[in-house]
């Protein structure tokens, strides 16, 4: 997808009735919860949901869960650093921890430090994995989870990667530099994530292999997985 082909995909009916949608869910979402905020990894599907939720709630708190060697995968700083300039509650979260990483301690990570959230928005898709379609398909969109009575929310659930890269290229949004070298059906992570660790590895050895000794560094074990 490149800018030619955003202008004339933005244009569709499908397009602009997803957009529609997903503003009207993103709306009704708010005005049930009280405390939400939007876990953000600034990777191309939580950047759009991000951008559409500011224009409902433009001092959403944004929380964003880092790791050792988040600086060392991509361009986060240059990324975030555009987004402050729309001046966003942004809070990081510093996720310590070994290489291979566990999902539920992040996710403890970010609801953490404060005990009256309610909600939490995230960008997860049914088209990213099989496993997140059955989860979307069973729970729904906007469900409360057993183990901290919280509600999460999924309104980029229905989108598709060609919706994506539109909205991100059509508006402008600050992407990282993965995409400009792989595509936008990359896939990024603050933190080297348990199942995706050889592509991970890999994708950094071929793009920067400054980044990827310095890793090397940080991480010795990681030269088994590449």
């Amino acid at each position: 997808m490149d800018l030619k082909t955003a202008k004339i995909y933005c244009k569709l009916n499908g397009y602009k009735t997803l957009i529609n949608k997903t503003n009207a869910f993103i709306e009704d979402s708010l005005s049930k919860v009280k405390m939400p905020y939007v876990a953000c990894s600034f990777g191309k599907d939580s950047a759009v949901m991000l951008d559409l939720i500011l224009k409902f709630s433009p001092h959403i708190p944004v929380r964003f869960a880092s790791h050792p060697e988040t600086r060392l995968l991509d361009n986060y700083d240059f990324v975030i650093s555009e987004w402050m300039k729309k001046e966003i509650n942004f809070e990081e979260i510093f996720c310590d921890g070994g290489l291979i990483k566990v999902k539920h301690a992040q996710r403890k990570a970010l609801d953490a430090l404060h005990q009256n959230w309610d909600s939490f928005f995230v960008g997860i898709r049914k088209e990213e994995s099989f496993g997140r379609r059955v989860s979307l398909k069973k729970l729904g969109m906007f469900f409360k989870m057993k183990q901290n009575n919280r509600i999460k929310i999924s309104p980029m659930a229905n989108w598709k990667e060609n919706d994506i890269a539109t909205y991100v290229l059509v508006n402008n949004l600050p992407f990282l530099n993965k995409y400009a070298s792989e595509g936008f059906s990359a896939r990024t992570t603050s933190g080297i994530a348990r199942t995706n660790i050889h592509e991970t590895l890999n994708s950094l050895k071929q793009r920067d292999i400054t980044s990827y000794n310095q890793l090397l560094k940080l991480f010795p074990d990681a030269k088994n997985f590449s």
